[in-house]
């Protein structure tokens, strides 16, 4: 994974110029908005069971037709399968 920091020497590298004023604003605005990036990863990481199985409730409501015989949630074992799949 490439940091905002590569990311912008890369872009302006490739441009054939020096980062510019706006480019460095935007690499020191990305570190300062990082503890909060760091705080929203740990609440979904400790609520991703809890965030996975409102999304499979989700699809299973939107698309009702998935519990039908012979699609993804027919069957509990393959309802269990699509909560795993969507956790993963």
């Amino acid at each position: 994974m490439k940091s905002v920091v590569t990311t912008v020497v890369t872009a302006a590298d490739a441009a054939g110029r020096f980062p510019s004023q706006n480019d460095l604003e935007a690499v020191q605005g990305n570190i300062q908005r990082a503890a909060a990036r760091l705080e929203a990863a740990e609440k979904l990481a400790n609520g991703w069971e809890k965030v996975t199985r409102e999304a499979g409730d989700a699809c299973f409501k939107k698309y009702p037709y998935l519990k039908q015989q012979g699609e993804a949630g027919s069957t509990q074992t393959k309802v269990d399968k699509c909560y795993r799949d969507l956790g993963h």
